[in-house]
C-alpha cells in the first residue's frame, strides 16, 4: 500500500507493509539488553517467555543486571552532553526519520505487540502504533516552541521595560518505567518526548513484554540517534530500583501498579529526585436515563474489553439509572455474547487472552469474591478451558460498591454494573474509590454532562466516548488521589520532559537596580511612595504617592519612564 507522508520539505511516497508474514523467529532466540546501541550483557541465564495465547515458550530474555543498569546510565549521561546542545532542528529531523520508519513496519510493529503482550493485531495497531504517530507529530511540532522559549509578560509597573520569558531545558538523563498493557506507545511517546526537550534515555519495559521496548530503541538506532541516548533494559523489580535511585538518572516517570509505584516513589524520594506517577485506574462509567443506550451500550463494552481491559483506563465499573437499567444492561449482554475470543495473530478475533497466568487468577478471585458477596453472573465468570490465559467476557450485576471488584483495578474482561436511583447517587458510588485516573458519563443532556464532568473525581472526564483521549495528542493524562500525580502527554507532558527556568534581559541603560542600596532617606521616600502608588486605597492617594515617585532622582535614574508612564509602548524580543 503506497501512502503520503513527509519531513520538513516536498512530500514523498513510502511504502508501508500490509499484514505482512515475517520471517520466522530464530528457535528461542536470546533477546539482550540494547545500551549504547548495542545488544549486551543480561543475566547469564536467560529466562522463558509465555505466549499468552498458548502458554507455551516463544522466546528467552536475558534480563538486565546491575551493572547494565549502571553502563545504560553512563552511556545515557555521555551521549546527554552532546545531544542537549543540538540545534531543535536536527533534533525534529531524528524524530521525523522515527515516524516515518514506525509508519513502514507499523504491521510487523503490531504483530510484536500482538504476540508478546496478547491483544488483538488489528488492536495492536490502531490502540498503540497509530497514536504514536499522532503523537510524535504532536511532539515535533510544540516542543519547538518551547525550545524557542515562551515570553513572560511583566505585571510589574516598574519593571515593564524588561524582556523576560521561561526557557525549557533538558532535564538530564530520564528513567522511564513502564507497563506491559501499552508495550509500545507509551513508551514511544515518552521516549519520544524526552528526546525533543533535549534529554537521554533509560527505558525500562515491563518485563513480561520486553520486545515492544527492544523495539523502540532499535527503531531509534535505526534512524540515527547517538549511541547511548536511548537504552533500553529489560529488568526485574530489584535492578528497578537500582535504576531509579542511580545518583545520575535526574528525573523518573514510572507507570504501573500502586504498590509498585509507592516503592519507587520511596527510593527516588530518599535521593531527592523528582519523580511522575501514572498509576491504577478504576474507570467509573455513569449511564444517565437519558443516554442513548445502544451507543452508551456498545461504548461500555468497548471500554471495558478492549485489550481484554487490560488498559488502565479501561472502564471497570458502571452505573446505570434504574430507569433504563433493564434495557441497558440487556444490551451489553447482547453486545458481550457477539464478541470473538481467540488467538490475536489470527482474523476477526476481537479479545485475545490476558497477558499471564498470574493476571487471570487475579480476575478470577476478583470475581468469585463478588459472586460470593451476592452478585450474579449474567455471562462469562470464569476462565476460558483452553491453551493460554482466557478469560470469559464476563457482565455481573447486583454486586455491593465495597467489593474487591469495585474498589481494586481488575485489568480484565469483566464489566460490573451497579443500578442506582439518581445521578447523584451514580456520583458518590464513583468517589468512594482511591482510584481516580479516568471516568466516563452518558448523556444526551448539556446539564447532566457538565454535572458529571465537575463531579466525577479523575484527572480526564470524557462525556459519549471512551479510551480515545490517549489517542488525541493534545490530551494530557494526570492522576488523582491514588492515581498517581504529574502530567504526560499534550504539552503538559513536554513541561515535565523539561526544566522551566525564568530568563530576562535589561536593555535600557540604568544607574543601578532601584532598590539596591544605600538604604539612606531617600530608599525610604522611595518605598513609602512606592507602596501608597501601587497599592493605595484611593486613587487620589495613588496620585499623590505618583507624584512623589516622580521627583526622586533616585527612581528617574532607575526605571524606564517611558515604559513605566505608557504601559506595553516597547515591544518584547525573545533573544
Amino acid at each position: 500500500m503506497l501512502s503520503i507522508t513527509a519531513e520538513k520539505g516536498p512530500l514523498r511516497l513510502v511504502r508501508a507493509d500490509v499484514r505482512p508474514e515475517p520471517p520466522p523467529r530464530p528457535a528461542m532466540e536470546v533477546i539482550r539488553p540494547l545500551i549504547d546501541g548495542r545488544r549486551i550483557g543480561g543475566e547469564p541465564r536467560p529466562v522463558q517467555l509465555l505466549d499468552p495465547a498458548t502458554a507455551k515458550p516463544f522466546v528467552r530474555i536475558a534480563y538486565a543486571t546491575g551493572s547494565d543498569m549502571d553502563h545504560a546510565v553512563e552511556y545515557a549521561s555521555q551521549a546527554l552532553l552532546l545531544w542537549r546542545s543540538v540545534a531543535f532542528e536536527d533534533r525534529a529531523r531524528k524524530l521525523r526519520r522515527l515516524a516515518n520508519r514506525i509508519h513502514e513496519h507499523a504491521w510487523s510493529i503490531a504483530r510484536v505487540i500482538a504476540e508478546e503482550q496478547g491483544k488483538p493485531w488489528l488492536e495492536a495497531l490502531h490502540h498503540e502504533v497509530l497514536p504514536a504517530l499522532d503523537h510524535l507529530r504532536f511532539i515535533i511540532e510544540f516542543a519547538e516552541r518551547y525550545h524557542g522559549g515562551l515570553d513572560v509578560e511583566p505585571r510589574h509597573p516598574f519593571y515593564a521595560h524588561k524582556e523576560a520569558h521561561y526557557l525549557y531545558d533538558a532535564i538530564g538523563v530520564i528513567a522511564l518505567v513502564t507497563p506491559s498493557p501499552l508495550p509500545f506507545a507509551l513508551p514511544l511517546v515518552q521516549v519520544a518526548a524526552a528526546l525533543a526537550m533535549g534529554n537521554a534515555v533509560i527505558l525500562k519495559p515491563s518485563e513480561r513484554t520486553p520486545l515492544s521496548g527492544l523495539r523502540i530503541g532499535e527503531l531509534c538506532t535505526e534512524v540515527g540517534f547517538p549511541p547511548g541516548l536511548v537504552n533500553v533494559v529489560p529488568a526485574l523489580p530489584p535492578y528497578t530500583l537500582r535504576l531509579v535511585t542511580h545518583p545520575k538518572v535526574d528525573k523518573v516517570f514510572f507507570t504501573g501498579s500502586v504498590d509498585a509505584g509507592r516503592r519507587v516513589l520511596v527510593a527516588a524520594g530518599c535521593e531527592v529526585r523528582p519523580t511522575v506517577l501514572g498509576l491504577g485506574g478504576k474507570h467509573p462509567a455513569v449511564v444517565a436515563g437519558d443516554a442513548d443506550l445502544g451507543r452508551a451500550a456498545r461504548g461500555i463494552v468497548w471500554g471495558a474489553l478492549a485489550n481484554g481491559g487490560q488498559n488502565c483506563g479501561s472502564i471497570e465499573r458502571v452505573y446505570v439509572e434504574e430507569c433504563v437499567a433493564a434495557e441497558f444492561i440487556h444490551r451489553v449482554v447482547h453486545e458481550v455474547k457477539r464478541l470473538r475470543v481467540g488467538n490475536p495473530l489470527t482474523e476477526e478475533v476481537d479479545v485475545g487472552p490476558l497477558q499471564s497466568a498470574a493476571r487471570r487468577q487475579e480476575v478470577h478471585r476478583q470475581v468469585s469474591d463478588a459472586v460470593r458477596l451476592g452478585a450474579r453472573v449474567l455471562c462469562g465468570g470464569a476462565p476460558l478451558d483452553t491453551p493460554g490465559f482466557f478469560y470469559q467476557p464476563t457482565v455481573l450485576v447486583s454486586l455491593p460498591n465495597d467489593c474487591a471488584l469495585m474498589q481494586q483495578e481488575t485489568l480484565g474482561p469483566v464489566i460490573p454494573i451497579i443500578t442506582v436511583d439518581t445521578i447523584e447517587r451514580a456520583i458518590l458510588l464513583a468517589n468512594e474509590c482511591d482510584l481516580a485516573l479516568t471516568a466516563s458519563g452518558w448523556t444526551q443532556s448539556e446539564h447532566t454532562a457538565q454535572r458529571l464532568m465537575v463531579g466525577l473525581p479523575a484527572g480526564v472526564v470524557t462525556i459519549n466516548d471512551v479510551l480515545y483521549s490517549f489517542g488525541e495528542p493534545a490530551a494530557t493524562w494526570s492522576g488523582h488521589r491514588m492515581s498517581g500525580f504529574g502530567q504526560s502527554h499534550g504539552t503538559p507532558g513536554l513541561r515535565e520532559m523539561s526544566r522551566q527556568r525564568f530568563v530576562s534581559l535589561d536593555r535600557q541603560r540604568m544607574e543601578a537596580p532601584l532598590f539596591s542600596f544605600p538604604y539612606d532617606v531617600e530608599a525610604t521616600s522611595l518605598a513609602q511612595s512606592s507602596l501608597d502608588h501601587l497599592h493605595g486605597k484611593r486613587r487620589f492617594q495613588r496620585l499623590v504617592a505618583l507624584g512623589r515617585l516622580l521627583r526622586l532622582k533616585r527612581f528617574r535614574s532607575r526605571v524606564s519612564l517611558r515604559s513605566f508612564l505608557f504601559p506595553g509602548s516597547q515591544k518584547h524580543r525573545k533573544k
